[in-house]
């Protein structure tokens, strides 16, 4: 989800205080509850804090869980906290495995959780063609092995995604490519803008 404006919210300083780590826990609790997911608390990374009301106060964490197979995820939720007559009400409102950008951390990438869903892969394809086109390459799309995606706040309809694409070269040889698509839908017409496309090294 869109989290509104980066000005609006306020950066906790410490995250490791009880009351950040009680929420934080709730949310994995919750998220557990709804998923069916069984993910063990490790850390609150970073989060900020959004005033709604003098009763009401929204929480953006980043945590740090361990999944069933003993894998360190990382995951963003949102959670409101609404006290009143001593009594605190908790509500998880979203939460995303991914990992936050490396060079805006309140810019969280959510994991793509099914690549193979039509609206992706037109999106790869499209990369793969728009690439083509302006580099005057002979690419051919041949999967999507995995991808992220934001939404781009005030701009209502509109996501960034990052894909990890392999393509066939003309000679034959298939390498692996990431492709950073802007998808605007301002009306029916969806408006696509290629921003970054480049090949990824192979591992060492």
């Amino acid at each position: 989800m869109s989290c509104g404006s980066k000005k609006e919210w306020i950066k906790i300083p410490d995250c490791n205080t009880p009351c950040v780590i009680e929420v934080a826990k709730d949310a994995v609790n919750q998220h557990n509850k709804a998923s069916g997911d069984n993910l063990v608390f490790k850390r609150v990374i970073i989060g900020w804090f959004l005033e709604i009301d003098d009763h009401t106060i929204k929480h953006r964490l980043y945590i740090e869980v361990i999944n069933s197979k003993g894998v360190v995820l990382i995951i963003s939720i949102v959670i409101v906290v609404v006290t009143k007559d001593g009594k605190r009400v908790r509500t998880l409102v979203s939460s995303h495995h991914g990992y936050p950008d490396e060079k805006d951390l309140f810019i969280f990438w959510n994991k793509i959780p099914d690549v193979n869903q039509p609206c992706v892969q037109n999106v790869a394809k499209w990369a793969v063609n728009k690439h083509n086109k302006d580099k005057n390459d002979y690419l051919v799309y041949v999967s999507t092995v995995e991808g992220w995606y934001i939404e781009v706040a005030d701009h209502s309809g509109t996501l960034v995604y990052k894909l990890h694409i392999k393509a066939k070269e003309c000679i034959g040889r298939v390498r692996d490519y990431c492709a950073v698509v802007k998808e605007e839908k301002p009306l029916t017409e969806r408006i696509r803008t290629l921003l970054e496309f480049f090949p990824i090294p192979p591992k060492k």
